[in-house]
């Protein structure tokens, strides 16, 4: 706590500092100033608590220093001190709303009394700012502070327990108790093919939240939180209501939800709705609404009620699996995915466990044709695109059958490519011309070209008329030439730049590939 002493009399201010007991008072800091105008500049620049004031100084008067403390809207406590017991000056000084007045001679213990009252009196106004500022920022934080409470007990089935649940209401003050019934509904999104996020963007999460926190109020259903429990899944918790007061607003609610996500961001929805349940229930229950989905893929955009659901074992046929290998054998892509497609359409409940079947048997068949062909499917479908694919491709058909698409479109293009002429042989060779002098593997080409290491030295002997190993070996040889000729470079250091390491084993290299050593080849061609 700061105090400014204020008078034109500078005995008066030292004795003021001098005869009061500052710290017990617990006032820190204590300024002076001589005249009005150099208070206004402290006032101006340093947090004042207390103003210790004569009234009567050259140019402005203590009171025309007050004023312009309440024109600028500062909290400073003023205590007045002046020789001249005159009315106006009091009249004033209480119209401004100074703490007290008092005439001089000073009577220091009764300064200080008046002192210690106006201290503690900004001491409380202070505690009583600070809770009305502790109080803002707790209604600010009041929607993220839910938020977080209900994600932590999703998260942590702990929580759910009733001892814990009253512990965390208590600690986090919010308006809750063990008996409160609590109404949640699942709703899981699928963007389409045309969606302008991934499944994964943060963006999309950004603009889901807003999208159906401004529809859902702009049709009253107000809710607690919702909150992704999983990558596209979402728990709404809907407050002390039962689902039968509640049902056709909330369904018209989602209908209107169905829509703006449709239209803004290219998203289907399946929504599963939960009767009221304790918290003890909830995770459960959402267990539940999880196991609902997983076996109603096809049931977007409509909601459903999780008292309609009975756990049931999947019981549907495969496609013909022996159709589509013929399909893969002919290299006909476009037919193999259009019987998948029409058998997938032809399912009226296509849930998980029937796409993890699928998934498994297309792979299976795409696998072992890419093997018959050669090409090593374990490197042809190592890139990111088929395996954020592949991450999605359980959550619904349509992603099943992108997924399916993109392997039997690339297996079945990559086999057409491997048999044009010099295809595969132009990548390998472009690689050794690129790369000779760094160690170079025949399983490192198989890999570049994702083909069995076998088979892809056949390829490339069938072609070249040469194998990989004796082809490298003569190309290296002829750029050993060029620099023995070209340049002055040792003959360690050209070795070195083609991929030799080992002088010895180069001479002994290059002179049974040329018939003389790389010295006498120098003396002979050097230009």
């Amino acid at each position: 706590m700061n105090v400014l002493l204020v008078d034109d009399d500078r005995f008066v201010v030292a004795a003021l500092q001098k005869n009061m007991d500052w710290d017990s008072l617990s006032i820190s800091g204590v300024l002076t100033a001589y005249t009005a105008a150099q208070a206004q500049k402290i006032l101006e620049t340093q947090e004042v608590d207390i103003c210790v004031c004569d009234i009567e100084m050259p140019g402005e008067s203590g009171l025309d220093l007050l004023d312009w403390v309440r024109n600028c809207h500062m909290q400073t406590q003023f205590i007045f001190l002046t020789s001249f017991a005159e009315f106006r000056y009091a009249q004033k000084a209480i119209t401004l709303n100074s703490s007290d007045y008092q005439l001089k001679p000073i009577d220091y213990d009764k300064l200080y009394s008046i002192l210690k009252r106006v201290a503690d009196h900004v001491k409380k106004n202070a505690a009583y700012d600070q809770i009305q500022a502790d109080s803002e920022h707790w209604k600010d934080n009041y929607h993220n502070i839910i938020h977080l409470f209900w994600k932590n007990l999703f998260q942590d089935p702990l929580l759910s327990k009733p001892e814990f649940f009253e512990i965390e209401m208590k600690k986090k003050a919010l308006p809750y108790s063990r008996n409160d019934v609590f109404l949640p509904v699942l709703l899981h999104l699928c963007p389409t093919a045309d969606a302008p996020y991934t499944s994964i963007s943060p963006t999309l999460d950004f603009c889901f939240q807003n999208i159906a926190a401004e529809t859902l109020q702009s049709c009253c259903i107000l809710y607690e939180a919702l909150v992704a429990v999983r990558p596209l899944e979402y728990i709404l918790i809907i407050h002390n209501m039962c689902l039968q007061y509640v049902r056709d607003p909330l369904e018209n609610a989602f209908a209107q939800l169905f829509n703006n996500l449709r239209k803004y961001l290219k998203c289907d929805v399946f929504c599963c709705i939960s009767n009221e349940t304790t918290v003890e229930g909830l995770p459960g229950t959402v267990k539940q609404m999880h196991s609902m989905w997983q076996q109603n893929l096809t049931r977007m955009n409509t909601p459903l009620l999780l008292t309609d659901y009975t756990p049931k074992e999947s019981s549907c046929l495969p496609p013909s699996l022996d159709v589509i290998d013929t399909f893969l054998t002919r290299r006909q892509a476009d037919a193999a995915i259009q019987n998948i497609r029409t058998y997938l359409q032809s399912q009226t409940d296509v849930n998980r466990d029937m796409l993890l079947h699928l998934r498994l048997d297309i792979e299976q068949l795409v696998f072992s044709y890419l093997s018959r062909e050669g090409i090593e499917a374990h490197t042809l479908f190592a890139e990111k695109e088929t395996g954020l694919l592949s991450a999605r491709a359980l959550d619904a058909p349509s992603y099943m059958m992108d997924y399916l698409s993109h392997i039997i479109t690339r297996g079945v293009e990559y086999s057409k490519f491997i048999q044009e002429e010099d295809s595969v042989t132009d990548i390998i060779l472009n690689y050794i011309h690129q790369h000779y002098s760094e160690d170079i593997t025949r399983t490192m080409l198989a890999d570049l070209v994702y083909l069995n290491p076998d088979y892809m030295a056949r390829l490339f002997k069938k072609q070249m008329h040469v194998s990989i190993v004796n082809y490298i070996t003569d190309y290296r040889m002829k750029k050993a030439m060029e620099f023995l000729q070209d340049s002055d470079l040792p003959v360690n250091v050209a070795a070195s730049k083609v991929g030799y390491g080992n002088y010895s084993y180069f001479s002994k290299l290059f002179k049974d590939t040329v018939g003389c050593t790389p010295n006498e080849y120098r003396k002979r061609y050097k230009r």
